[in-house]
């Protein structure tokens, strides 16, 4: 069996020494691999640019050609998304973009994509928005959602030759979101979009779910429908059969960590679900991200702020679950060594990109905005943990072969493995390599990792 091991290993090594090109092959979960640097090019008639740049409809297509480095043109369409354009660039505004991969060649994919959501980081800055997505993609794990929550990665974008900056390329919910994840089946899944307050847009599916149906009451009440909420017992009891609830308890949990002021818990608006006709219950997914890690973490994680809060903390097991599902959060996935951990492998990853940046909404200084970002999490943390009732405190918890703390245990964590394996460094605490439990990362450590990637 070592050999065999080692064979493996050795493989890897090889494999993973090789240059990483994206490829038409390589599926969606290596574009968001979040500690790569894709440069994405659009190309587009000179004019259809400077329509997109002045859109203030964000409504209006135009036609360009979109490839990453070393793959062929496909024929795209680009829109201007609905936020604020930032004009420190020569020549052009950097301004967010939706690219439709098959709007004008049916059934045409990108990596596994139809559609990529490219945010400029307009309210903050890239790097914020971009990790306030990365802690809800580590919060996915059994600690938290259990669910796939969406992935992000940052790009680097060239528009006709010019280079535009850093973008947050943010998973796009949509029905490709869900057949990647095997959810959907078709007459028998919807998928919601809920913008604004009780405002339910209906996505994906046909007609209306049966879990809307039932779910005709506040907070979860459409506009214009309403019936009586129940009494905290009976919310207790029948939410449980139809909603993941440690999952809408993961939603709310790591916009608490943020200070998120306009999501689920603190506004009642700006995320996702998706509904089942059978065999599933209804999942929650975190949308629009840019409002966050600022003054409003202050305000109190359990203060009513929205009709969800308000009516969901004040049953007891769903005040006693969201306290737990931040507690485990705060101690594995959102853990300090794994956040800081994670900006330590970032910042070098982002820096020359950044720097070239005119619209980075950092300046010159990368590296302290990396320092203020590590010291607001440990700052952040302290405070919850004083804020959370009857915390547990952690013990130096750490997980087990999520070598890049991405929260995900995938074939990207096998580089990193073999780094610390072989006496090198690791972005993450160094007890994530010590998958046996024993203290040592060695050559006992090779089979129970193994068995991480491939239960």
């Amino acid at each position: 069996m070592r050999f065999s091991y080692m064979a493996w290993f050795a493989g890897m090594i090889i494999l993973l020494s090789a240059p990483q090109q994206a490829s038409a092959q390589n599926g969606w979960p290596e574009v968001f691999d979040p500690l790569r640097l894709l440069t994405l090019n659009l190309e587009m008639d000179a004019g259809d640019w400077n329509t997109i740049q002045h859109d203030d409809s964000f409504s209006i297509q135009v036609p360009a050609f979109f490839w990453a480095d070393a793959e062929e043109p496909l024929l795209v369409t680009v829109r201007r998304k609905s936020s604020d354009a930032l004009n420190n660039g020569g020549g052009f505004r950097k301004v967010s973009l939706k690219i439709d991969v098959n709007a004008l060649v049916n059934g045409q994919k990108w990596h596994d994509l139809t559609k990529l959501s490219l945010e400029n980081g307009d309210d903050q800055d890239v790097v914020t928005e971009g990790f306030a997505w990365q802690l809800h993609r580590m919060a996915s794990g059994p600690q938290g959602y259990g669910y796939a929550a969406g992935m992000v990665s940052w790009v680097r974008l060239n528009i006709n030759d010019t280079y535009t900056g850093v973008y947050v390329n943010a998973e796009q919910r949509n029905k490709q979101f869900l057949r990647n994840r095997e959810l959907y089946t078709p007459g028998e899944t919807w998928l919601y979009k809920v913008g604004d307050i009780n405002g339910l847009e209906l996505k994906v599916g046909d007609g209306e779910s049966p879990t809307v149906a039932v779910l005709c009451y506040s907070p979860f009440r459409r506009q214009n429908r309403d019936c009586p909420t129940p009494g905290n017992e009976a919310l207790a009891a029948e939410l449980p059969q139809l909603i993941v609830m440690r999952g809408m308890m993961s939603l709310a949990s790591v916009n608490a960590f943020t200070g998120n002021p306009d999501a689920l818990f603190s506004h009642g608006k700006n995320f996702y679900f998706a509904d089942f006709l059978s065999g599933r219950k209804r999942m929650y997914f975190p949308w629009d991200l840019d409002s966050v890690l600022g003054g409003n973490a202050g305000r109190g994680i359990y203060n009513p702020r929205s009709a969800y809060s308000e009516i969901l903390l004040n049953v007891p097991e769903f005040r006693e679950l969201f306290s737990r599902t931040l507690n485990d959060l705060l101690c594995g996935p959102l853990s300090g060594a794994q956040l800081v951990g994670f900006l330590n492998a970032l910042e070098p990853v982002l820096t020359d990109a950044l720097a070239a940046d005119p619209n980075n909404q950092i300046g010159s200084d990368i590296a302290g905005h990396f320092d203020s970002l590590r010291n607001w999490i440990v700052n952040r943390i302290a405070d919850l943990e004083l804020e959370i009732e009857n915390f547990e405190t952690c013990g130096g918890q750490c997980e087990p072969c999520d070598m890049n703390c991405d929260g995900d245990i995938n074939a990207f964590d096998i580089e990193p493995f073999l780094d610390l394996l072989f006496g090198g460094g690791t972005p993450c605490a160094p007890c994530t390599g010590d998958v046996n439990g024993d203290g040592n990362v060695d050559a006992f450590d090779i089979e129970p990792f193994l068995n991480c990637l491939f239960p």
